[in-house]
């Protein structure tokens, strides 16, 4: 019975030198997720605006919180017993009210999403507080993040019984809590066993595949609600698979090829960045669906900066996620190359969202594309250097 039922154990993987790899229980967790990123993307593509876009963060960020929080622990505690395993499906069905209130979550289910949040958050804290327990050396980080997250939960119930707006002040106030909280423990992790470089990049890679299929998904709902499908239909489908597909290569080929620089520095800043990544890459198959269901009208400015916008976001946060992670090799002149052609793409990009009014959608999505393809074919010439 003991195998069964574990205590929680602080990993050392690292200093073992073990790669570890993701398990078959979080695949399953994230399957969760795949619906609420989906809710979401549907969520914003009936509301370009930039009304819309503000309600898409609110929303977005703690179902992000939600999904980091869970990473970051089976990081330092996951065991394969009965207990995570019951933790985990606990976990599970909150993300799931989430996923069933996200569509109005700023509406009628506002009251529902915050409630759903809180409940993921309290079973997070209780899997904290347990792993500090048995993991002295770990207890310290452990109660600064129960009382960092418990001081948000706080806010984030309170605010069922305060109306609109000044509910979404509160949820803005336990989320910059659930931000900063971390960052509070950063010294003290650093003296404890070091964080997985084998495991946590697959993690995010993982998610990040995740949001590009919710892109691809987009595009492809937006294509099936035409019920009468024409060639530029096809075109912009194919241009916005396109876009997505430029945007996987340069990140599995420039960030998931290197593990983030030692020191857990390093690794917060390389988790937080993840985020704006995410939300941009969702935001582009938004974007792209809504073009294919107005095929044949001017692009209005919310919608053209929308795909403009997340474009050059995309390119900004590959860049910066770069200056998190460990050399490859390749020379000073080559990185500065690099990085050049990816402020590149964000000045073009962002020029596009300025002055691509009189451009035609097909147009705007080529030039987008070819913004891609100029990066992909930078990271082909550096490889064959």
């Amino acid at each position: 019975m003991a195998s069964l039922w574990q205590r929680p154990r602080l990993r050392t993987d690292e200093e073992e030198h073990r790669e570890r790899k993701t398990s078959w229980l979080e695949l399953f967790f994230d399957l969760v997720f795949v619906v609420v990123v989906a809710e979401l993307s549907h969520r914003l593509s009936e509301d370009i605006s930039w009304d819309g876009l503000g309600g898409f963060v609110l929303l977005f960020v703690p179902v992000w919180w939600v999904w980091l929080g869970a990473t970051f622990y089976n990081d330092r505690f996951e065991t394969d017993d009965v207990s995570h395993r019951l933790f985990t499906f606990l976990q599970m069905l909150p993300v799931a009210a989430l996923a069933l209130n996200v569509h109005d979550g700023l509406g009628e289910s506002s009251q529902g999403f915050a409630l759903s949040y809180a409940s993921a958050r309290a079973i997070l804290i209780v899997m904290w507080l347990r792993g500090g327990l048995y993991n002295p050396p770990m207890r310290p980080v452990t109660t600064r993040y129960a009382i960092g997250f418990s001081i948000s939960l706080v806010l984030w119930v309170s605010s069922v019984f305060v109306p609109a707006p000044w509910r979404f002040v509160l949820w803005g106030l336990g989320l910059l809590l659930d931000l900063i909280t971390p960052w509070f423990t950063l010294d003290l992790q650093s003296r404890l066993p070091r964080l997985s470089t084998s495991h946590l990049p697959e993690r995010f890679g993982l998610f990040t595949i995740i949001v590009l299929g919710e892109s691809v998904a987009g595009v492809v709902r937006g294509a099936a609600e035409r019920h009468d499908l024409t060639l530029t239909t096809g075109v912009t489908a194919a241009l916005g698979l396109a876009a997505a597909f430029c945007l996987w290569w340069v990140y599995f080929d420039n960030v998931m090829s290197r593990p983030f620089k030692p020191g857990t520095w390093w690794a917060a800043v390389w988790g937080n960045l993840h985020l704006p990544l995410a939300m941009s890459l969702t935001l582009i198959g938004a974007a792209v669906a809504n073009i294919i269901a107005h095929e044949g009208e001017a692009l209005d400015e919310p919608l053209r900066w929308l795909v403009c916008g997340a474009v050059g976001l995309s390119l900004l946060v590959l860049g910066l996620i770069e200056k998190t992670l460990r050399p490859d090799g390749s020379t000073a002149r080559m990185r500065e190359l690099r990085q050049l052609f990816r402020l590149g793409g964000v000045v073009v990009a962002l020029a596009l969202g300025f002055f691509g009014g009189g451009i035609g959608p097909l147009a705007l999505l080529t030039l987008l594309v070819l913004v891609g393809v100029s990066q992909v074919a930078l990271g082909l010439y550096l490889r064959l250097r």
